[in-house]
């Protein structure tokens, strides 16, 4: 009698390598601490409450999820909800009511990830997508009354990144309306209208201030207006390093997103062509927060070594176009969520031949 044999069946990869879910996870919240940290100093023990939330909300939304769709529970402890929750909470300001990260974190994880299956098979990074729709559903709430942060004095902190020493020194400065240094940068576009609310040469007055070493120093630090984990960006690069070191960020796709990002700060940053700053679009905004910690998903980011370069310059080139001609003065998280779509089609035409393959013509 022949001997019945049992053969398991599961998903590639079938090579059992160092690396878990959970430890790659436990990394990335490593990262994410210093810039939590500076966000509980800068706006106070409301950043804290919010981060707090949103990860439970996160965790408890995929837990009820794989008890609804009868998976293991288990998975909703590999670390990748609470990653979710965090970054979702590091894209909302900290004026917002406690309810705005719960709502943004259930959705994310219901809607972005286990409605496709969970972990591994999700088509966008679902903290972006919450983001999105947050941001859809609650315009005002999302991009408006940026506090100043605790840790900084009000005569000498502005949320535009310019010191309230150097606003007074321009005039009609008064005129400057929106919070972030990415909202007045967009208002130097339109120098007829900016000239007409704060006098002639206000434009190339406020661009000059936004070049300085003391804007560039805020924006490194965080003492500007933002979302809780876009504000100190020395902190956001040193949880990067500590990834790459790591082994857990392929610097491939925040190198060429940045890269990008800087040449086209450049060329359409200013004015005219090639006036623009670039130091300025790498550092203020969202750009340092997606570019190492958004764009560098695994799940939703191409496997080739060619196909993660053409991910981060598309993403690059559509985030600079929403900066200088749409109607949002950020544009990171839509870039990379259009990019996300587009992912299946970058692997299809960038995947490697095998060895030995004879191309097949007509």
């Amino acid at each position: 009698m022949a001997e019945s044999r049992t053969f398991e069946l599961a998903m590639s990869p079938h090579v059992e390598g160092p690396k878990t879910t959970r430890k790659v996870m436990t990394d990335v919240v490593i990262a994410l601490l210093p810039a939590a940290a500076a966000a509980v100093y800068f706006f106070g023990l409301r950043a804290l409450l919010l981060v707090v939330l949103s990860v439970a909300a996160a965790m408890a939304a995929e837990y009820l999820c794989l008890k609804f769709m009868k998976r293991p529970v288990s998975f909703a402890l590999d670390g990748s909800a609470a990653v979710t929750g965090i970054l979702l909470a590091f894209n909302v300001p900290s004026s917002v009511p406690w309810w705005i990260p719960i709502l943004g974190s259930a959705f994310a994880i219901v809607v972005g990830k286990q409605a496709f299956g969970g972990i591994g098979h999700n088509i966008v990074n679902p903290a972006l997508l919450g983001r999105a729709f947050l941001v859809a559903s609650f315009p005002v709430l999302m991009t408006a009354g940026w506090p100043a942060p605790s840790g900084y004095s009000g005569s000498t902190w502005s949320t535009t990144g310019i010191s309230q020493e150097r606003l007074a020194e321009i005039p009609g400065a008064d005129a400057i309306s929106g919070a972030t240094p990415l909202n007045v940068k967009k208002q130097t576009f339109d120098e007829e209208g900016m000239e007409t609310r704060m006098g002639e040469g206000a434009p190339e007055r406020v661009r000059e201030e936004l070049s300085s070493p003391s804007t560039y120093w805020n924006l490194l630090v965080g003492k500007i207006g933002g979302c809780l984990g876009e504000t100190s960006g020395i902190l956001l690069i040193l949880g990067a390093i500590y990834l790459v070191a790591r082994g857990v960020l392929e610097i491939r796709l925040p190198l060429s997103y940045l890269g990008t990002i800087a040449l086209l700060g450049w060329v359409w940053g200013g004015a005219g062509w090639f006036d623009g700053d670039p130091l300025f679009h790498i550092l203020a905004g969202g750009v340092l927060l997606g570019g190492f910690y958004m764009i560098s998903d695994m799940v939703t980011t191409p496997v080739t070594k060619k196909g993660r370069i053409i991910f981060g310059i598309g993403a690059g080139v559509i985030t600079m176009v929403i900066r200088r001609w749409g109607g949002y003065p950020e544009g990171c998280s839509y870039s990379i969520l259009l990019m996300n779509l587009v992912t299946p089609l970058i692997d299809r035409y960038t995947k490697p031949r095998a060895l030995g393959e004879v191309r097949q013509d007509g």
